[in-house]
């Protein structure tokens, strides 16, 4: 009312005369307020000549009024009853005006709020690119798993950081930026060949770095906006840029000091705290580094490293080989011992094999591996629950990860990369979040450029990592370009890899599961359907050109919804292994 009171027009500006209405007859004006009719606004077909006025425009009701007349928005109001006494002060009687108009409190719609919910006010201007993503972002949310770290029943991201991201425009870009490349990545389209994406990422790096001159250089906008700068590098699997936030954001958080004092800090405070914590663990996996934890917390993640001796140069041992290693080594499937004993495989990598054997007993459901253990004391082995298990697996993924960054030899490259898969699969046969696409995408582009090794051992660990990354390829939601093109090149170089009898054979001497054997099956199958396929089409030369290659199959976009949403439960997942080390000897 403070509004429409402002802009009525003063009694010299009237035109029409007035009335003398009482008490009763203005709180029936007021009544009336409910059943404005508001016309309908059309940003696209504003004219010239309206530019003075952006707004809706609204018409108050008068005194007089009946139940018919309501439905009609083009109707005049009548005439007030009595006539209107010229003599006295008609602002007190603001409702004897006819047609009177003027802007409604509606403002921000121009640039703004929408029509279909004008309540929403975007820091930015709100293109249909911006509406879209933020709704995606909503229904993504929506069906977060609740986190423990923030207690209330809806989640953080909603209750939290969407009303914060709306009044900072730095970290609302992001968001979109992320949410932009998440459902392009998801449809594999290439992100930055999208418009609308590069401006969002554009405007955000830019305000960031204009917000870094500033005082207000390490606020909480400042550190989400890195973070999510951070994941969206991080999908596009551009991993220097992503160290390049990391360092960026270590810095900033050496300036700021503390988030919050323990015990004291608000619900906002612990969602900003735990959400650093997990973008740590992310910068840890991406780098191969270990966080930087201080001395007092409990995180074992880089106890973890120095378990492994991954803190330490690659060394390759020669025979004799040290006894420790002579145990580990008799733990392993036969196909790994030999792959150890034959062929250039550095300490670390022994040990990794090791670790991966024990997590095959304890996570398999129905492991061939039954004996063989990761070194633990008896402690140690009824803090397996659920949580622990997918702990060890993450541990397991961030150790692989640094040694796929750290080795340059063939064939602990190709182990490297069937071990990640294997991994994968062990934990589950569910389909892949987008928080593993940029694994994926360096699996397509590096096993089918290798060439064929010539020692019978490596031919065999190639052939095993091939169908574990294969297997794991074909668990994503929509199968990912040239995906096929892995386990293709096994069956052009390696002619027993066409009989699943022998390969089967090849496979058990490795590690291996009866549900993941059930999986590769299906897997090798579905390759040699392809390769007849492909063989009697270079035969018919009249075959048709659309049939040279299977059709992408039409995106299911709930499984899409579920691609995406998956991937913060991951990062929870590894800011957890931060603070379990599943590999640490207590009793040392």
């Amino acid at each position: 009312m403070a509004i429409a009171e402002s802009a009525l027009p003063t009694p010299s500006d009237q035109s029409t005369p007035a009335s003398n209405i009482g008490p009763k007859d203005v709180s029936t004006g007021l009544s009336k307020y409910k059943k404005i009719r508001w016309k309908k606004y059309d940003p696209k077909k504003r004219r010239l000549e309206s530019r003075s006025n952006q707004f809706v425009l609204w018409t108050p009701p008068t005194g007089q009024t009946d139940g018919d007349g309501d439905d009609d928005p083009e109707r005049k109001p009548s005439p007030c009853k009595g006539g209107c006494d010229k003599g006295k002060d008609n602002t007190a009687s603001p409702w004897c005006h006819q047609a009177i108009t003027m802007a409604s409190p509606l403002q921000p719609l121009p640039l703004n709020g929408t029509r279909v919910d004008p309540f929403m006010y975007f820091p930015i201007k709100a293109t249909d690119c911006v509406r879209d993503t933020m709704d995606y972002f909503i229904t993504i949310c929506s069906g977060f798993p609740e986190d423990s770290s923030v207690p209330g029943p809806v989640n953080p991201h909603l209750s939290l950081l969407l009303p914060y991201a709306l009044k900072h425009p730095i970290l609302f870009e992001s968001m979109i930026a992320v949410c932009r490349a998440s459902v392009l990545l998801s449809l594999d389209r290439p992100a930055l060949e999208d418009a609308a994406f590069i401006q969002h990422r554009g405007n955000a790096i830019a305000g960031l770095n204009t917000k870094i001159r500033t005082n207000q250089c390490t606020d909480d906008d400042a550190l989400l906006t890195a973070t999510m700068l951070m994941t969206l590098e991080y999908l596009m699997g551009n991993h220097s840029a992503v160290q390049m936030h990391c360092e960026g954001l270590e810095k900033m958080l050496q300036l700021r000091g503390p988030l919050g004092q323990e015990g004291k800090e608000t619900d906002w405070a612990k969602f900003v705290r735990h959400g650093l914590t997990g973008y740590k663990a992310l910068g840890s996996f991406v780098t191969g580094r270990p966080p930087d934890i201080p001395p007092e917390s409990i995180g074992y993640l880089k106890e973890t490293f120095e378990e492994l001796s991954l803190d330490k140069p690659l060394a390759y041992p020669e025979p004799p080989f040290d006894p420790d290693l002579c145990t580990i080594l008799s733990r392993l499937p036969p196909g790994l011992s030999d792959v150890c004993l034959k062929c250039r495989i550095s300490v670390q990598m022994i040990m990794m094999l090791g670790a991966v054997a024990g997590a095959t007993t304890l996570l398999g459901t129905k492991s061939l591996l039954d004996g063989v253990s990761v070194p633990l004391s008896s402690s140690d082995d009824c803090l397996f629950d659920v949580r622990r298990q997918q702990s060890m697996v993450q541990a397991l993924l961030s150790s692989l990860q640094r040694m796929s960054l750290t080795s340059v030899v063939p064939v602990e490259l190709s182990l490297t990369s069937g071990l990640i898969s294997y991994m994968f699969q062990l934990r589950s046969l569910t389909p892949l979040n987008l928080f593993y696409d940029p694994i994926l995408r360096r699996f397509i582009a590096t096993l089918p450029a290798q060439p064929k090794p010539t020692c019978v051992e490596e031919q065999h660990a190639f052939i095993w990592a091939s169908m574990a990354v294969a297997g794991v390829l074909a668990l994503r939601v929509a199968p990912m370009p040239s995906s096929h093109a892995v386990f293709d090149h096994v069956l052009d170089l390696f002619p027993e890899a066409r009989d699943w009898r022998r390969l089967n054979k090849i496979l058990c001497g490795f590690f291996w599961t009866n549900d993941i054997g059930a999986h590769w099956k299906t897997v090798w199958e579905a390759a040699m359907r392809r390769r007849e396929f492909l063989l009697h089409r270079n035969k018919d030369p009249k075959s048709r050109p659309h049939m040279v290659t299977a059709e992408m199959p039409e995106h299911d976009f709930e499984g899409i919804r579920r691609h995406i949403e998956g991937a913060p439960r991951v990062m929870r997942e590894m800011s957890e292994a931060m603070g379990i080390c599943p590999f640490h000897r207590r009793g040392d």
